[in-house]
């Protein structure tokens, strides 16, 4: 019986959350993001990587949830313009940034598996600098907040304002938005731009894995370019094995 409960209140969290999510694709990101603090409150994470696009997301955080930490995931391996965009947009948005930093120090990571091991393993990398010093607030928060778009890629065309994720709910209050969307809403509220952008860097991650995109690609296409990877390391299979030769 425990387990004929469980699989029925498991469906009837996913019947709310499909209704709470239609309900939601009618209204506003910053409705979205209310919903979402509402509902979840300190409970709720949200994690940004200061990149091209984060600017929207951030202002709305510090209107709609001023008191909750941002956590930015420092891997060792970011721009120098990525950091510096970070505490200007902080200090200008009054924001509380909370710092993680992989176990492993970005020198002993490097001399222990090489400077091209983003190149031959760029999942092992993401695992060990992004994924495993996340997870402990991963566990134990009950609702995860990022800025995933409906139009960067083929791979998120299809993401929705809620989902689950084992135990989980994914928020993307901006899923609807496109490109210019947010390049209104940036301009709207004198919100700066990431300084890589002026350059084409329209998704930016790690120096080694980012380049700039040409005209006509997706925004995300020069993530990971040389390989088949598309997500972000957050997104990537769990760390423990060693990078592939």
């Amino acid at each position: 019986m425990n387990a004929e409960r469980g699989d029925r209140e498991a469906s009837e969290l996913d019947a709310d959350l499909a209704l709470a999510s239609a309900r939601l694709e009618r209204a506003t990101p910053a409705e979205r993001l209310a919903f979402a603090v509402e509902r979840f409150g300190d409970d709720l994470l949200f994690t940004s990587s200061f990149g091209a696009q984060s600017g929207v997301l951030l202002h709305l955080w510090s209107e709609v949830a001023r008191g909750l930490p941002v956590v930015f995931i420092d891997t060792g391996f970011l721009f120098a313009e990525t950091l510096a965009y970070r505490d200007a947009l902080a200090d200008k948005l009054g924001l509380t940034v909370r710092v993680l930093r992989p176990e492993i120090p970005n020198a002993e990571f490097v001399a222990r598996w090489g400077d091209d091991v983003q190149a031959r393993d760029p999942d092992f990398c993401c695992g060990l600098n992004k994924v495993l010093p996340l997870a402990p607030l991963r566990d134990a928060a009950r609702a995860w907040v990022s800025g995933l778009r409906r139009d960067q890629s083929r791979a998120r065309e299809g993401v929705g304002i809620l989902e689950r994720d084992g135990h989980l709910v994914r928020v993307h209050p901006l899923a609807t938005l496109t490109k210019a969307d947010v390049a209104r809403y940036l301009a709207d509220h004198g919100i700066p731009e990431h300084p890589l952008v002026a350059r084409r860097y329209l998704s930016i991650g790690c120096a080694p894995c980012t380049r700039a995109v040409a005209d006509g690609e997706d925004e995300r296409a020069g993530r990971w370019a040389w390989s088949n990877k598309t997500e972000c390391g957050l997104h990537a299979r769990p760390p423990g094995h060693e990078p592939g030769r």
